[in-house]
């Protein structure tokens, strides 16, 4: 299905959150040791079943796909910006199980390599955002199990210049004959070539994120995105076209067969049964906390912007994009609520719907995966956790 954007910035802007400091987030540019915070009141569920300290390692850049996660922590962390990442006490009402604080670390560039890879070989993470496809993937050389989910519906897109090119379904990306710029080792391109909907040689897999490619060739390309993000920064910011911003027009993974979950909560299969005492107690309180970023996103998502300042990439943000992108994430149901009334859940059909989409395709390609596809996510941890209203 496609869709083209005219976003209005009528979003309202919201300022002020009761846990929000008046002074903002810190900066340092030193490493900072979240152990040695002593958070004065933090409201435990449980025994000390935790880590004193929790590691999040995000997939991106910060951005408000990732506002659940931040809100842990809430407005008054800090910034460390020579190694990327956001940490301080965690707040009381998302305290559980002995957990004192939180760091959470920004992915892509900031590390160099996969999720996946970096949960493997580092001892120290957590949790590690993992899409569902890739979880998949991975199940047989680096098994991961996601606990809980970060959004419902995946913002991934495929976005063009609708006057250089047509497309109105999968089947004519093949036809437009454009190269397709995209994100190393990324499983849907591999569907996408398997169902014909492109072929091999339009794939480009050495996109990095940033607009070069996009600006240097005007637009006479198919890139990867986000509906959050990228569609606003090229249709009000990046002046790719005659020197100006220009529309874009974009088609969701998801409307094209691909219904993947984003960035799920993850943690090593190695690790599960030593962690399922922690994560009984832990999982409903973070998926709590997403419900309260999703009813007031502004404080998180302008602490957002604030962060990326710091860490001075080419990755940036701002409370009018976040705004769009949040009415964007609003109008697609991309942060309902899971079919059990949770908002927390994997549903077992959709699991299971991927899995026969790529279990064939990671056969043909010489993958070695887990028999059961199905095993990468778990719901046991979901049944205390709360829902969004409405």
């Amino acid at each position: 299905m496609l869709k083209k954007t005219s976003l209005l910035l009528c979003f309202a802007l919201s300022v002020g959150l009761a846990a929000c400091s008046s002074s903002g987030p810190s900066s340092s540019s030193s490493s900072t040791d979240p152990e040695s915070e002593s958070p004065s009141s933090v409201v435990e569920s449980g025994a000390s079943v935790c880590p004193r300290n929790i590691v999040i390692q995000t997939d991106w850049w910060p951005e408000l796909e990732h506002g659940g996660t931040y809100q842990l922590i809430g407005t008054r962390g800090v910034i460390n910006k020579t190694s990327f990442r956001y940490s301080g006490p965690i707040q009381p009402q998302y305290g559980a199980g002995g957990v004192e604080t939180v760091e959470i670390r920004a992915g892509g560039d900031a590390i160099g390599t996969s999720v996946t890879n970096e949960i493997k070989t580092d001892d120290s993470i957590t949790f590690a955002y993992v899409t569902l496809g890739g979880a998949m993937k991975v199940s047989a050389s680096s098994p991961v199990v996601g606990v809980a989910k970060t959004l419902e519906i995946d913002p991934q897109i495929l976005y063009w210049d609708p006057s250089q090119t047509t497309i109105t379904g999968p089947t004519d990306l093949k036809k437009s004959s454009k190269t397709v710029n995209h994100f190393d080792g990324m499983t849907y391109i591999d569907w996408f070539i398997s169902q014909d909907y492109m072929s091999a040689a339009q794939s480009n897999p050495s996109y990095t994120g940033a607009p070069s490619d996009w600006i240097s060739q005007g637009g006479d390309l198919v890139q990867q995105g986000f509906a959050t993000n990228e569609v606003y920064k090229y249709e009000n910011i990046y002046k790719w076209k005659n020197g100006a911003p220009a529309p874009v027009q974009y088609a969701l993974l998801s409307d094209w067969g691909f219904p993947d979950y984003p960035a799920m909560l993850s943690v090593r299969a190695d690790k599960l049964a030593s962690l399922t005492p922690c994560l009984k107690v832990l999982i409903p309180k973070i998926q709590s906390a997403w419900v309260d970023y999703l009813n007031e996103p502004t404080p998180i998502t302008d602490l957002i912007t604030t962060i990326n300042d710091s860490y001075d990439t080419f990755w940036k943000t701002s409370p009018e994009l976040n705004a769009a992108g949040l009415k964007i994430l609003e109008l697609n149901k991309m942060a309902a609520n899971s079919k059990d009334g949770t908002y927390c859940s994997f549903d077992k059909e959709r699991v299971a719907s991927m899995a026969g989409v790529l279990g064939d395709l990671f056969v043909k390609r010489g993958v070695q995966v887990a028999d059961d596809l199905t095993a990468v996510v778990t719901n046991e941890f979901c049944a205390n956790a709360p829902g969004r209203d409405g």
